[in-house]
């Protein structure tokens, strides 16, 4: 039996459909045009899947059956039967801290597909994602009509990195550029434009899973069309429902790092770190996140009392007990204590493994390994009493709350 898309083919072909009908709002070309938005949520709702694509992170959805990870995406091409590249990460905050300076065009290759490869990881971890089965999904353009690609999104193979031209053809040398390079690892072919610290991946329509083509008729007189369908009266929101669906729940972000001082630095025996901490024998995974005490004076009752157990959600879909603890409130910890930080250093390293080698050596967490992954902070929801959710932060993103 030929491979199938991971979607409802005939739900997904009727919404592309009636969408693309609407392209004359947006673009004067004959080929359709979808926003990405729709696109992620368009996919989701014809998978069944889990909708991820508003926590910028690496992946878009997830399949709530197989744990499957998918980066959704769309674009134009020339046809259907050829290749595209498109990019698949950006690294601007690690080219401004110099981590690409100087490099020669194999080491630059090497170097970005390890960042890409963490981030990967560290993502799929944090929303107990399965790399083996993840996919994207890509909806590829031409004019007239539309298709559903769908191809493995696999981790980039560092033993096999070999270098190919500028047309990702094979070649036996690096190609020389100003912080630009051009690799394939035998799956894939990839590009890192450094002038614009952008990762491209080729996508080969002649691998994998293709849908039909979808044919995509555009009105070429939209307002009368959507006057004769009514489409205003149907957008037309009540006070009550729009206030609803803007509706945010209440939230706090908490940094990883410690806030004293000007440079961020991550304490060497607290906070995230304090399975360092001496005065007795610790455990892996014995540690908080830390509570800064301006939290508590901006926002005084979003914690508990110390020491009342509440329940947080963790993005990878389990619940875990956790409460306030220490002297002013400072920290926040599981039980049991492991449960949260195993979780956190399973998705900092991409690896639980190599955050157990940490243990063992002695080797502490740095807020470099914090950069490394994009991420130096967790927001907190309260969604419920005695009930909150916590998820992953960008980088900046606790001095971002402060100052709104």
């Amino acid at each position: 039996m030929a491979p199938k898309l991971s979607i409802d083919e005939v739900f997904y072909s009727e919404l592309l459909k009636a969408v693309g009908t609407y392209s004359r709002l947006f673009s004067e070309s004959q080929t359709p045009f979808f926003h990405s938005r729709f696109v992620e949520k368009l996919y989701a709702r014809a998978s069944g899947a889990e909708d991820l694509s508003r926590k910028d992170m690496s992946f878009d959805a997830k399949n709530l059956t197989s744990n499957a990870g998918v980066g959704v995406k769309t674009f134009i091409a020339n046809n259907l039967t050829g290749s595209k590249k498109e990019k698949i990460a950006e690294f601007p905050k690690n080219a401004g801290l110099g981590d690409f300076k100087d490099l020669t065009s194999s080491q630059l290759a090497l170097k970005v597909s390890e960042l890409r490869n963490l981030r990967v990881k560290s993502d799929a971890a944090e929303y107990g994602i399965n790399l083996d089965t993840s996919i994207y999904h890509c909806l590829i353009r031409i004019p007239g009509r539309c298709m559903a690609h769908e191809e493995p999104y696999s981790l980039i193979d560092l033993a096999k990195i070999r270098p190919v031209d500028r047309h990702l053809n094979p070649s036996k040398v690096w190609v020389s550029g100003k912080g630009s390079t051009y690799f394939t690892d035998g799956n894939a072919h990839y590009s890192f434009n450094g002038a614009k610290s952008v990762l491209m991946k080729r996508f080969d329509f002649k691998q994998g899973v293709n849908g039909a083509p979808v044919p995509i008729a555009i009105s070429e007189d939209i307002f009368q069309s959507i006057l004769q369908n009514t489409l205003i009266d149907s957008l037309q929101v009540s006070g009550i429902e729009m206030k609803m669906a803007l509706k945010t729940e209440p939230f706090v972000v908490l940094p990883l790092y410690s806030t004293r001082g000007d440079s961020k630095t991550v304490a060497e025996k607290s906070g995230i770190n304090q399975w360092m901490a001496g005065g007795r024998e610790r455990k892996f995974g014995e540690a908080y996140i830390p509570i800064p005490a301006k939290i508590h004076t901006m926002y005084p009752d979003f914690f508990p009392n110390r020491d009342v157990v509440f329940a947080t959600d963790l993005p990878n879909g389990t619940s875990i007990q956790t409460k306030v603890c220490q002297d002013g409130r400072k920290a926040l910890m599981s039980n049991p204590n492991k449960a949260l930080c195993e979780w956190l250093y399973h998705l900092i390293d991409g690896d639980l493994a190599i955050a157990e080698k940490r243990f063992s050596s002695g080797s502490p967490y740095t807020y470099q390994d914090l950069e490394a992954v994009g991420k130096d902070s967790v927001k907190i929801s309260k969604i419920g009493k005695l009930h909150y959710k916590l998820e992953m932060m960008n980088l900046g993103s606790f001095e971002d709350f402060l100052e709104d």
